[in-house]
């Protein structure tokens, strides 16, 4: 049995060479989780970009967006209600220097709403103050239990930039031996967050990560196919 009760689902994968697509979840069953209000928001996902490469940034913004997904929207946001394909980069940002410690489990690059070790996306701020201020922003798949702030439920798409040699102009390309090496790595250098601090959840329960053989990336003139994967996190 999870400690907490609490499950969330990232599935990702690499849409171009330097463009990777995270398509994270909140799946807690009502009311299975013990934490509430603040605590039960998922608010981060970390894992481990191979060597040398790091999220892509533009002057003082982390290079990427997140947008609802389909089947969700906000639930009380003070900018107004948003629903699937609108724009919520404001409230999110990532690690941009490489890996960056993530409490005390693990250096990890990551996504966040909070505030800590992460650079923003550009984006308007659409609940509370201007910049990030997690967890609000956040996930959670039961608007009952969000304790007044604004969450997402229950699912966003991220698109992050990245740059497998930051020490040269341009983004470089990751190549696709990077890109597998990656994937394969989900399984165990992968990690979300609950609340600020509140819990931790690696992919758990035995369970490994489901190949999705369906992205195809071009290099040059041949196709190469490199899997998906999906993560089910368990707390």
């Amino acid at each position: 049995m999870p400690r907490f009760g609490s499950s969330a689902s990232a599935d990702f994968s690499f849409i171009n060479a330097i463009t990777l697509q995270i398509i994270l979840s909140e799946t807690t069953p009502t009311p299975t989780s013990s934490i509430t209000g603040s605590d039960a928001i998922l608010t981060s996902i970390g894992f481990l970009l191979p060597d040398a490469a790091v999220v892509a940034s533009s002057g003082s913004f982390a290079d990427g967006s997140v947008t609802i997904n389909v089947g969700s929207q906000s639930e009380g946001f003070s900018g107004g209600s948003f629903g699937a394909g609108s724009d919520v980069s404001g409230e999110w940002g990532a690690a941009v220097g490489g890996e960056k410690p993530m409490d005390s489990v693990g250096n990890f690059d990551f996504v966040s709403v909070n505030t800590a070790q992460v650079t923003p996306f550009s984006g308007a701020n659409l609940d509370g103050p201007t910049g990030l201020d997690g967890p609000q922003g956040g996930l959670l798949d039961d608007s009952a239990a969000r304790g007044g702030l604004g969450v997402i439920d229950y699912s966003v798409i991220i698109s992050l930039i990245l740059d497998a040699n930051p020490s040269t102009s341009g983004n470089q390309d990751l190549t696709a031996a990077q890109q597998a090496a990656f994937l394969s790595s989900l399984s165990t250098d992968s990690i979300v967050e609950y609340g600020s601090n509140a819990a931790f959840g690696r992919p758990g329960d035995g369970e490994t990560p489901i190949p999705e053989p369906s992205t195809l990336l071009l290099f040059g003139t041949g196709l190469i196919g490199v899997a998906g994967f999906k993560m089910r996190f368990r707390q």
